[in-house]
């Protein structure tokens, strides 16, 4: 049986001769206000007569259920689910008992509203990041200590650390391995990456929402407040920055008698944040509400050393609350570098002999690795810009190796150097033409018995080149260590 809603008003209906138990469940929708766990009136139970004239039950909308020996069901469909509507329904010859449930939903939470408002990007585990920045095992491993043990302390020195340096040290590998320790260890709070240039990562729009977020669904304490905030204000997500910040972390913080662990905050990259002044200000209100407040939280931010960052952080009596602790090119940053080529070329040397290529007894000669850890200055984005050139999947790397060591040894730039080395470099493209041109015109039958290294002597390539160019081709070209199939 089906009701028909007609503005806010149900038709009634009439059942006659129903015997048998009757249940009666009203669901009743109420969107306007905030959404708390669905609860259920006790029933109650009414043993009705046969001689009973009507019963007249006020109802929402949704359905209506009456299973029992005799059951029927209804369901009103409607529009306007925020008013209550009125049904009249007329039972005739009713038998036995009828219970009745009172069920109680409501609309969108503030949880819910506050999620269509976070930058996913812009977590230490988004997908978008993927593969995200690490620190190479074994490397980083004296700050990665200083900044585990300062994030458990109960009564630190400073409740922020700013960790800067240079470009190209590792900032964003340090604060995603120390991001993904904390979260391990479950006493990570939140985490925002910024990015230069990017639509969402690149802007300060999201960033208390996705704090708040991340807040509300790791620290159990914090989840009522915040989301109590954002249900008395579902506009918060759009208002100004201050506004965000006081009612979406200050104040839900204030709320709480106590929270079972301190929550550590990661803000990676805050100079790529648009704005110079929105920078500032996001410190500012951060800071406000430690001295002030008591926020009871550890922020660690890395940026490099801007000098507005660094006035706004060594002012007044900040440097009470700010750790500064600076990524130098010391002999630390050589020694993980080292640890990282040696590392990788190992990788390498082994990947390319298992697919026939033969880079020698022993490669590199460790007079190159400790030329190129000399180059790269202390700087790690250098020595990952190396591996990721010399570890190309289909160029020889003996022949980018030897690229890479021809570069002016007393270069002041010398990631410049290498960034120009790279865009110079002959594309594989051209040598696989040369490689599949021969195998075209050697072909008789769909075979070419002409091995590789054949190839290799014939179009004066380095060794292994020929073979890297046909594996490149795998889908088409069968390439074994004795011949070349098409």
């Amino acid at each position: 049986m089906s009701f028909a809603l007609n503005g806010t008003h149900i038709e009634g209906g009439t059942f006659n001769n129903v015997a048998g138990n009757m249940t009666q469940v009203f669901n009743r929708i109420e969107p306007n206000r905030g959404v708390q766990p669905s609860d259920c009136d006790d029933p109650d139970r009414a043993s009705l007569n046969p001689s009973s004239d009507d019963s007249r039950n006020p109802l929402g909308s949704r359905a209506i259920g009456y299973p029992g020996d005799n059951s029927q069901s209804m369901h009103l469909d409607g529009r306007d689910e925020s008013r209550p509507a009125d049904i009249s329904t007329t039972y005739n010859s009713v038998a036995g008992n009828m219970t009745q449930f009172n069920v109680k939903s409501y609309g969108e939470s503030g949880i819910d509203i506050l999620y269509r408002s976070v930058v996913i990007e812009a977590l230490h585990d988004s997908g978008e990041r993927f593969p995200e920045p690490a620190c190479h095992p074994g490397t980083r491993t004296r700050v990665l200590e200083m900044l585990g043990a300062w994030s458990v302390d109960r009564s630190p020195e400073s409740t922020i650390l700013w960790l800067h340096g240079a470009a190209g040290m590792g900032k964003s590998a340090i604060a995603q391995m120390f991001a993904g320790n904390c979260a391990a260890q479950g006493h990570l709070g939140a985490s925002f990456f910024f990015r230069r240039g990017h639509p969402r990562r690149g802007t300060w729009d999201g960033l208390f929402t996705t704090l708040a977020y991340q807040l509300a669904t790791s620290v159990s304490e914090l989840l009522f407040p915040i989301q109590q905030a954002v249900e008395e204000d579902k506009l918060i997500v759009g208002r100004a920055m201050k506004a965000q910040f006081q009612k979406l972390l200050s104040r839900p913080f204030q709320k709480t008698s106590g929270l079972h662990f301190i929550p550590v905050i990661v803000l990676d990259g805050l100079d790529e944040c648009k704005d110079h002044k929105v920078q500032q200000q996001i410190l500012h209100l951060f800071i406000t509400a430690i001295c002030n407040q008591g926020l009871p939280v550890r922020l660690l931010i890395t940026s490099r050393p801007e000098p507005h960052l660094l006035e706004t952080l060594q002012s007044g009596d900040i440097s009470a609350i700010c750790r500064h602790f600076e990524l130098r090119a010391d002999d630390s940053a050589y020694a993980d570098i080292r640890i990282y080529l040696c590392d990788e070329f190992s990788r390498i040397y082994h990947e390319f002999r298992a697919r026939g290529i033969d880079l020698g007894p022993i490669w590199p000669a460790h007079e190159a690795v400790m030329h190129l850890v000399k180059k790269s200055s202390g700087i790690f984005i250098y020595a990952a810009t190396v591996i990721r050139f010399i570890g190309d999947e289909y160029t020889h790397p003996a022949e980018r190796l030897a690229a890479v060591l021809r570069l002016d040894p007393r270069s002041t730039a010398p990631l410049d150097d290498l960034y120009t080395e790279i865009l110079s470099v002959v594309p594989p493209e051209a040598t696989r033409l040369r490689v599949l041109h021969a195998v075209w015109q050697g072909t008789q039958d769909g075979r070419f018995t002409m091995r590789p290294e054949h190839i290799e002597t014939l179009l004066l390539l380095p060794p292994g080149s020929a073979r890297l160019a046909l594996l490149s081709q795998k889908m088409y070209i069968l390439c074994t260590h004795r011949s070349v199939i098409i």
